[in-house]
């Protein structure tokens, strides 16, 4: 067992969703993060270039978790959600080159934002009549047009790694093509960080949980919405409602860490 499996195992084991024990593994993975140059290093780059959200505790929490995959499974398929400019996919490849590991990436993303509607007239009067752009205001469900591609490509470059070698799918996670393109995967570690409303974050896990072999894990983004804590920012009570169909599909919540939550396929 690599120690960076050794490390998770025993965040585990320790763990309490309890206020005090969600505020301490959020401390915990932050000052993890903050002590490993390579994860420091990375997470200052996203940082100083906007180049993701998120916190400085996922990056560790990131790290053990490949490990512990790594450790149970040999070879992983590593897929997220939600790509937006790359900050967890590079850092995916960064750690799969540093510690040899072999970590195949699938990212699923439109590379294009949904930028709000500029006039101010048509927002208000859509947040009038529309429940479903209410809910994805309330979501943070829009992002500005951009070249993302282009931004994930010198994110890259940046680290030294091959743009390539990760296996892209153009689209959204609910485009049929794409559901049709990954009919035969499976994967040891899904990270859902797509759409934010309740009707999107449930098909991801209708559509992805099962791709998960026994002992793999579903970790989803901005989801601790209804969970005790005070140190860390929660998420969205969509999505936190969308986590509840998990158990039925045979995961456990076996660690959160800030607003990222963890789920191992039983």
């Amino acid at each position: 067992m690599n120690s960076s499996a050794k490390a998770f195992n025993d965040s585990v084991a320790r763990y309490q969703n309890t206020q005090q024990g969600n505020d301490r593994a959020f401390a915990e993975y932050a000052a993890a993060t903050a002590a490993d140059p390579l994860l420091a290093s990375h997470r200052t780059y996203v940082e100083k270039h906007q180049l993701g959200f998120g916190d400085s505790a996922f990056h560790a929490m990131w790290q053990q978790l490949l490990g512990a995959a790594v450790s149970r499974f040999g070879k992983i398929d590593a897929l997220e959600i939600g790509v937006f400019k790359g900050q967890v996919v590079s850092l995916w490849a960064l750690l799969a080159r540093t510690h040899n590991w072999s970590i195949k990436v699938t990212g699923i993303t439109p590379f294009a934002g949904q930028p709000m509607p500029k006039a101010t007239w048509w927002r208000s009067l859509k947040a009038r009549l529309s429940p479903r752009f209410r809910e994805r205001i309330r979501s943070g469900d829009f992002y500005s047009e951009d070249d993302y591609a282009d931004i994930v490509r010198r994110h890259f470059a940046h680290h030294h790694l091959s743009f390539d070698d990760v296996r892209w799918l153009k689209g959204y996670s609910t485009d049929q093509n794409i559901l049709t393109a990954v009919v035969q995967d499976q994967f040891h570690v899904v990270y859902v960080d797509g759409g934010h409303t309740y009707e999107a974050a449930s098909a991801d896990i209708t559509n992805f949980a099962p791709k998960i072999p026994a002992g793999g894990w579903l970790v989803m983004d901005d989801a601790a919405f209804d969970l005790p804590g005070t140190a860390f920012w929660k998420g969205y009570d969509s999505v936190a409602r969308a986590c509840r169909i998990l158990p039925s599909l045979g995961f456990k919540n076996v660690l959160n860490v800030g607003h990222n939550r963890v789920f191992e396929k039983t």
